[in-house]
């Protein structure tokens, strides 16, 4: 199944089908049935420390109004909404928690409705201001279907998890730049941007052509990033090429990463681009970023150039 703790929207028949397929309790998912949610301190205390406990770890989903029988959903346990509302809840996270985590969602269900039938799905992202600190003063992490208290060291390893460096593609780009009587030519981009709060000096891009054949071939800039570029055949329809020599990317700083032409036989121009696909990959130690685009919308725009071999300044571009 789909990474339930990633979901954007919460129903009851995804409650439901946690159920039917007897989900089981992970390091990203816990169920607490209805009766978990007290004014009792020692109630609120679970709340503070589980709560807290995903946000210091990988992030995850806390289901509250569902019962778990050997760790697996076993059935529905509601929750008076009246007495127990969601601003309750958030009021019991936000004050018995310090530091505030964010970016955490609260995700009201009521079946058929009725406020005395409510679940609350608490979604908790990793958080980069970890850690964070249980009503108790002590810190958890998850540690398979439980909240564990931290060592001392993995305390201190948390304070690092916000300086960090955080890199996306900025975007693509693939124009058609030159037509001549037995070959169009197209430029294809694409660049890094660092998000995050540190420099990275270990990040490589790769693209893929797919659908690649004999009729398209490559041919590198003469200058700049191009010199560093891998050429890989995959297999005999997929090609990879790979830039690993890439600059420091310090933050807030956007590095061109690849720039290549590669050109196409005009008689079998209008099948190959309906057919190439491109995806774009970034690899850095904190994790990966990935784009992909199909040139249909292009196929389409050259038949209204190609006969005046015009250049045309046409470009897909994605951003984030």
């Amino acid at each position: 199944m789909e990474e339930l703790h990633k979901l954007e929207t919460y129903s009851i028949e995804t409650i439901q089908s946690f159920i039917d397929n007897e989900i089981e309790e992970s390091i990203h998912i816990e169920f607490k049935s209805g009766e978990a949610l007290s004014k009792n301190d020692s109630k609120k205390k679970e709340v503070s420390k589980d709560v807290s406990a995903f946000a210091n770890s990988d992030g995850g989903i806390i289901v509250y109004g569902l019962k778990e029988s050997n760790h697996k959903a076993s059935e529905l346990s509601f929750i008076n909404g009246n007495e127990f509302s969601k601003e309750w809840l958030e009021q019991i996270i936000s004050t018995t928690i310090n530091r505030n985590i964010p970016s955490l969602k609260i995700h009201p269900i009521r079946v058929s409705n009725d406020i005395l039938k409510s679940i609350y799905v608490v979604q908790i992202p990793s958080s980069i201001d970890a850690p964070h600190q249980c009503r108790d003063k002590r810190f958890y992490r998850r540690y398979n279907f439980e909240s564990v208290p931290m060592e001392e060291y993995e305390i201190r390893q948390l304070y690092g998890r916000k300086v960090k460096s955080k890199l996306i593609l900025s975007g693509f780009s693939i124009s058609l730049v030159e037509i001549s009587e037995d070959t169009s030519i197209f430029r294809c981009e694409t660049s890094v941007y660092n998000e995050g709060e540190t420099f990275e000096k270990d990040y490589k891009v790769n693209i893929y052509f797919d659908n690649y054949n004999k009729h398209i071939s490559i041919s590198w800039e003469s200058q700049g990033v191009g010199r560093n570029y891998d050429y890989t055949k995959i297999d005999d329809s997929t090609i990879k090429i790979s830039n690993s020599s890439l600059p420091i990317i310090y933050a807030n700083e956007t590095v061109n990463a690849i720039r290549f032409n590669f050109q196409i036989e005009n008689k079998f121009l209008e099948e190959a681009l309906k057919n190439l696909r491109i995806r774009f990959l970034l690899f850095y130690p904190n994790g990966i970023d990935e784009m992909d685009t199909d040139l249909v919308e292009l196929s389409q725009e050259i038949n209204k150039h190609i006969d005046k071999k015009e250049r045309i300044e046409f470009n897909i571009n994605d951003t984030h």
